[in-house]
């Protein structure tokens, strides 16, 4: 399982350098070192120690528990790893530490009276707080519940010992594991508030004042710090999916101040991560303080990043197939963490959803004989239907904010609202869309009734979603929510689906499908009359079936409008450049390219259509293009009058009136 919201997939320096110092009448061992190189300054301190005298080897396990706090916030592996090598150098299995120190320990935790003493041994808390440790490192490493729920029993007799910092961080660790176990948040936060209160603050105190640094108080601070990261971030939220811990985000707003003493050789792992959910609690298009929702949308990012990358170099395999879902699993998680569906947090997290879904089946037609295709060959019927309605259901929920109220949401200004909207609503669109693709290219490649019928359905269904949210939307006078680019995602969609309708209708006993073809064809033209190819193909298919009388209707009309709209000419005297001079050179002679005798492949529109195919392929890639606020207002300006066009959106059938 991936864990760890900031760590390398692949690379993870794995390295424990052991210290072992001894001294005079009491040794003092460091034995967990840092995750990755020692620094250059501790490797020449460590050299200087060398030379003074040679160093014995440790033969216990006892001063190595003694620092275990500076290995318990590692991997499961790499704690794997401390362990067999300490095995070897100690010469006993910590499981034979542990069994042997059981049954020493098996009585009361009490010093033994005097009159007791010849029969039964003392032990110090020392020893009690050693198996402990030991227990717990066997549970991090194992995940055995029994070793977790025996270092709570041995440290519930050092309980009256608990305002010592060291039994303090102790037993909230192993009691926050043990909440983890049994998925109580409320427990759960309350002894991470007590490591926090009763350890990681005296041991603060202490070194602020001066007091001489030992192994377990002023050095141990930043390891704690590790350890609470660690243990919240990626055990609690990440690993195990807990909730409702957002009660301790004040704790990463007071770790970004601390220093954890990571090295740039030892990645910066865990500060990084404290700055990025620090950052995450205030930034523009998230839910404010929710640290369960702000860990979330992290990981997610991180594996988005990660399943792209995979995605692009390696094609569909198995490893990209587990990131995809991993990514889109923290998004389901980042959207039920939300403050609601009404919420920007919410808007981001599905946002990215549908982001990284998209790109993902962008990439199906170049995978078909990949190992995971037939997952993500999926996504289209899944993600490209109730996904994608859950998604139109959020923006609607969002978009009644357009009037005011979006503080509510958790916006700072109205800049910040609109932003986050027009970017949900380009993901929606973006999906829908390369749905469609998707579709249309199995479609083109059907050759019986059968399979074409197969393809065509879900491909109508998706984009006729789309289609429908956008007529939902811009009934309401295309309010600010909407963005410019809808316009020509909706003629696009349109196009696809008069495509679908085109191949589907010659199978049909009645006119319906014809007529949803030509709609469909009207309403592209509409929303983009600025392609004279496909409108010269579309009167070549009506010249051709005998029904050319709908383009001199339809067609011609909406030629005339363009040439004589106010909105055009108002855009045209705002724009230079080239693509003012394509539209204005389009906009003069449109009504002569309209009513041109029609050729099949648009030839006749002249050298004009180049240029504007050009343009077309500028719009899909630039959803901020200035054209994209001509068609904009060429379309609002469209809807508020009575035309064939809006006549025949509120019934298809009317065409086939006089027939």
């Amino acid at each position: 399982m991936l864990t760890g919201a900031l760590k390398a997939v692949d690379r993870r320096f794995v390295s424990l350098v052991v210290m072992l110092c001894l001294l005079v009448g009491a040794t003092a061992v460091q034995a967990a070192g840092p995750k990755k190189k020692k620094t250059a300054a501790a490797a020449k301190s460590a050299a200087a120690a060398n030379t003074d005298k040679p160093q014995a080897a440790i033969r216990e396990w006892g001063p190595y528990l003694d620092v275990a706090y500076e290995l318990t916030y590692w991997d499961r592996a790499e704690i794997r790893d401390w362990r067999k090598k300490s095995e070897q150098e100690i010469g006993e299995t910590l499981a034979a530490y542990i069994a042997e120190w059981n049954g020493r320990l098996a009585g009361p935790a009490d010093t033994a009276s005097p009159d007791q003493a010849s029969r039964q041994p003392a032990y110090r808390e020392r020893d009690y707080l050693r198996l402990a440790i030991a227990q717990t490192v066997d549970y991090l490493q194992s995940e055995n519940l029994e070793s977790l729920n025996g270092a709570e029993l041995l440290l519930d007799k050092l309980k009256d010992k608990t305002t010592m910092p060291e039994v303090a961080f102790w037993t909230g660790f192993v009691k926050a594991l043990q909440a983890v176990e049994v998925n109580d948040s409320g427990q759960f936060v309350a002894r991470v508030f007590d490591m926090w209160n009763n350890a990681v603050m005296y041991i603060e105190q202490g070194t602020a004042g001066g007091s001489p640094a030992t192994a377990a108080s002023g050095k141990s601070a930043p390891y704690l710090y590790r350890n609470i990261v660690n243990l919240v971030v990626n055990r609690a939220i990440i690993d195990r999916k807990m909730g409702d811990l957002n009660a301790l985000g004040p704790l990463f707003l007071m770790l970004r101040d601390r220093d954890l003493a990571e090295s740039p050789g030892e990645g910066d792992y865990l500060t990084t991560l404290v700055r990025r959910i620090a950052d995450g609690f205030v930034a523009p298009d998230a839910d404010r303080y929710r640290l369960n929702f702000t860990v979330a949308v992290i990981e997610a990012q991180r594996l988005q990043k990660l399943a792209a990358a995979r995605l692009d170099t390696a094609g569909m395999t198995d490893e990209a197939r587990t990131l995809f879902e991993q990514s889109r699993l923290f998004d389901d998680y980042a959207l039920k963490w939300a403050a609601s569906h009404r919420s920007s947090g919410a808007a981001l997290a599905v946002a990215d959803y549908l982001d990284i879904t998209s790109f993902a089946i962008q990439r199906l037609a170049d995978n078909g004989k990949a190992p995971a295709y037939p997952f993500f060959a999926m996504l289209p019927a899944h993600d490209g239907s109730s996904t994608l309605l859950k998604a139109m259901d959020i923006f609607n929920d969002l978009a009644a904010y357009t009037d005011g109220g979006w503080d509510k949401a958790g916006y700072a200004n109205r800049d910040l609202y609109l932003k986050a909207t027009h970017r949900l609503w380009r993901t929606i669109m973006e999906l829908a869309l390369w749905t469609g693709d998707f579709y249309q290219l199995k479609l083109d490649a059907a050759t019986d009734q059968r399979s074409i019928f197969a393809v065509a359905a879900p491909m109508q269904a998706v984009l006729n979603s789309y289609l429908d949210f956008f007529a939902a939307q811009t009934n309401k006078g295309f309010p600010a929510v909407i963005p410019d680019s809808a316009c020509f995602g909706a003629a696009e969609a349109a196009e696809k689906l008069a495509h679908a309708y085109l191949r589907t209708y010659t199978y049909s006993t009645d006119s319906a499908g014809y007529n949803l073809w030509f709609v469909r064809r009207l309403q592209a033209a509409e929303l983009f009359p600025l392609a004279p190819r496909e409108i010269a193909q579309t009167a070549a298919v009506l010249r051709r079936d005998g029904r050319y009388n709908l383009f001199l209707d339809y067609f011609l009309p909406l030629a005339d409008r363009f040439k004589q709209s106010p909105a055009v000419q108002k855009w045209l005297e705002g724009e230079k450049g080239e693509s003012a001079a394509t539209v204005r050179g389009y906009a003069g002679a449109i009504d002569r390219i309209f009513a041109a005798s029609p050729g099949s492949d648009g030839a006749d529109a002249g050298p004009v259509a180049a240029s504007l195919q050009r343009l077309r392929g500028e719009l899909q890639r630039k959803p901020d293009h200035s054209v994209h606020h001509l068609l904009r207002a060429f379309y609002v300006e469209e809807m508020q009058k009575t035309t064939p066009y809006t006549r025949l959106l509120k019934d298809a059938n009317s065409l086939n009136a006089g027939l």
